[in-house]
């Protein structure tokens, strides 16, 4: 797993007592509002930056994902008080606190990604660099343990997984079938 100098568009904005460096193309989701890092002045949040960024990549790549994409930003979204810069970053500038933080690293996987569901997986990353899948805690409805392992052999475990996706395809398929039953 390794990257070197890659560079990611990304402005940074003054937040209440402190600068915010925002990656709104590779965080759509939240990336307009919610800062990836921040500091006391301009130069110490793209210090920041550039370590949040690496542990981000380097995250992706761990869960078996591609890279991110490196869009721009469009300038008609640009407002006056965002300040566009590009951060630049390697793996190897933090392999190191890297490779001692990724082992720990688990999914969280909610059903049809409702956050507010009572169905709920985790998902551990293996030996052999899959993700095993499993039912986080106990089912919100009652079922015969016979019927559910009937359903789901391995259960508590779901499947084992390579990529995200795919294990939040194996967790909606399972809830469905135990909620027909």
């Amino acid at each position: 797993m390794a990257f070197e100098n890659v560079v990611y568009p990304a402005f940074i904005r003054q937040e209440e007592e402190s600068f915010g460096v925002h990656f709104p193309t590779l965080l759509p989701d939240y990336g307009w509002e919610v800062c990836l890092s921040s500091g006391s002045t301009k130069e110490e949040a793209i210090q920041n930056a550039k370590k949040a960024l690496a542990y981000l990549l380097a995250g992706a790549l761990y869960d078996n994902e591609d890279l991110p994409s490196q869009a721009p930003i469009p300038a008609n979204l640009v407002t006056e008080e965002m300040e566009l810069v590009f951060i630049k970053t390697s793996y190897s500038d933090y392999a190191k606190e890297i490779e001692d933080h990724l082992p720990g690293r688990h999914w969280h996987i909610y059903f049809k990604r409702d956050e507010q569901s009572e169905f709920r997986a985790v998902a551990y990353k293996n030996k052999l660099g899959f993700w095993d899948v499993k039912v986080d805690g106990d089912l919100p409805i009652k079922i015969k343990k016979e019927k559910l392992l009937r359903l789901c052999p391995t259960y508590p475990e779901i499947c084992k997984a390579q990529r995200r996706v795919e294990a939040e395809e194996a967790f909606d398929s399972f809830v469905t079938k135990v909620k027909e039953i």
